[in-house]
């Protein structure tokens, strides 16, 4: 009968160990990856589809802040929400945040906050950051990591990542070199525009 020699069986084991240490990393951010790509889709696809059937029950969703401050625009938004959205959207807990953001929480962990904005690509609109993990959103922030930026452009009547329809080439040049990290703007655009998969050389989720 024939065994290992203990030499062997450590020679075996430090394989296995290297093996794991490349691989693991490489599962772990594919695994980042696909939650990510997943929660951003269907997202997308929850605040539209709120969207249709809210027109198709109150026609046009107007957005009127035009004597608002963006960060005095709370009880506005708040009310917006309640009259246009909130009943078709399936969230555990959907509040006034501050002065200036509603915040929803959906039954997945994730979560968005929204204000309003008086200018911007879009002009008058309803402003959304999407973050994966409620437990570490932030307000105002958006990194392109765990926080996403979405807008309701009203003149297409629906929620889409803001900038979205710009060529791929310009949109990754602008969200890999964004100066700073909060500020984000064209992250979630360019993985819309990649068919919401998130692309091989993106540097902020690993």
């Amino acid at each position: 009968m024939y065994g290992f020699t203990l030499a062997e069986v450590l020679i075996t084991i430090g394989i296995i160990g290297i093996i794991a240490a490349i691989s693991i990393p490489s599962i772990i951010t594919k695994f980042k990856r696909q939650s990510a790509e997943a929660k951003l889709k269907k997202f997308y696809s929850v605040m539209n589809q709120a969207v249709q059937m809210s027109i198709a029950e109150h026609g046009d969703i107007y957005i009127d802040n035009e004597n608002r401050e963006d960060s005095e625009n709370s009880d506005y938004i708040t009310t917006w929400y309640k009259e246009y959205l909130t009943k078709y959207i399936k969230t555990i807990k959907s509040e006034k945040a501050n002065t200036a953001y509603y915040e929803a929480i959906f039954a997945d962990g994730s979560s968005f906050n929204s204000y309003m904005s008086l200018s911007g690509p879009t002009g008058h609109s309803a402003l959304y950051i999407y973050c994966l993990n409620y437990n570490i959103c932030q307000l105002g922030h958006y990194n392109g990591k765990d926080h996403f930026l979405f807008v309701y452009d009203p003149t297409k009547k629906m929620v889409t990542p803001i900038y979205s329809g710009n060529n791929i080439n310009h949109l990754k040049d602008k969200c890999y070199n964004a100066a700073t990290e909060g500020y984000r703007w064209h992250c979630a655009a360019l993985i819309e525009a990649n068919g919401w998969k998130i692309p091989d050389d993106y540097p902020y989720i690993k």
